[in-house]
């Protein structure tokens, strides 16, 4: 798929060494394959918290990044 929009980041070497390794194994096609599919599982545990919050009625601007 072709990027629309890039993004440049920086990270730690750590996490460079990991996504590399994951890549080298076949884990991920490349980098960004990796990082779009960090980025999805991370917006659905999101949308899943709001969808448990509004469950449990707690307003919607309660999330664990403000407490």
């Amino acid at each position: 798929m072709p990027a629309k929009h890039s993004r440049h980041i920086a990270l730690t070497e750590a996490l460079a060494a990991w996504i590399d390794s994951q890549v080298a194994k076949g884990e991920y096609a490349s980098t960004s394959d990796l990082i779009r599919t960090a980025i999805r599982v991370l917006r659905t545990r999101d949308e899943g918290e709001a969808i448990g919050q509004a469950a449990r009625g707690a307003p919607a601007s309660l999330s664990r990044r403000q407490g």
